[in-house]
């Protein structure tokens, strides 16, 4: 039994990611494409996401744990106070980060000061640049350079969360970044929430 066990972990991985981005890059909607259905509830609203909705998605021997951030931002009363503080405790309790940038408006001062904070957490930092749907090649180009100008991480990813562009690719390079280890979920699992949960989030 106790050699059936090692076996499972020494040929499985698994960890968290948390996603950092500021608010509406598309994060809620990358969630839902790399776990394969809608488990973090998408708005242009800012703000909606103010709990730590994980998504789980499973494929071959490993499992990505996605933690979804509030819209990073800096503190500026006692909400977002809080949910800075929660996206310090997510990103301390993660394996990885994801960081999502909007490829359509470039990067900003609001990306700088997440990748400050990303880098301070010391985890392997992948970019994804969301929204390469609406650019032309050049524009594409210039918003991966960008990207990779903010000095977090070493690999970033063009994506499109609305058509699924890019995504598969970045779905098996973060399942790469897992550590060794058996699986947190079972594999059928994509949430770790309720159907209770998951419609009072999609009602508020």
């Amino acid at each position: 039994m106790t050699s059936g066990s090692s076996e499972a972990t020494s040929t499985t991985r698994a960890g968290f990611v948390a996603l950092a981005g500021r608010p509406n890059v598309g994060k809620s909607t990358l969630v839902n494409g790399l776990v394969g259905r809608k488990v973090a509830i998408v708005s242009d609203k800012p703000q909606t996401t103010r709990r730590a909705i994980r998504g789980v998605a499973t494929e071959g021997d490993a499992q990505v744990v996605l933690v979804d951030l509030p819209g990073v931002q800096r503190p500026r009363d006692p909400l977002t106070e809080r949910m800075q503080r929660r996206v310090e405790r997510e990103l301390a309790d993660s394996d990885a980060a994801l960081m999502v940038v909007n490829g359509e408006e470039g990067i900003g001062p609001g990306d700088r000061f997440i990748a400050q904070a990303v880098r301070a957490a010391a985890l392997p930092v992948v970019i994804a640049v969301n929204k390469v749907d609406r650019l032309d090649r050049a524009s594409t180009v210039r918003a991966l350079t960008e990207a990779a100008e903010l000095d977090v991480g070493d690999d970033v990813f063009p994506v499109s969360a609305r058509t699924g562009a890019g995504v598969e690719p970045l779905r098996a390079h973060l399942a790469a970044l897992m550590p060794a280890g058996p699986f947190l979920f079972a594999p059928e699992e994509q949430s770790d929430q309720s159907l209770d949960v998951v419609l009072a989030e999609l009602v508020r």
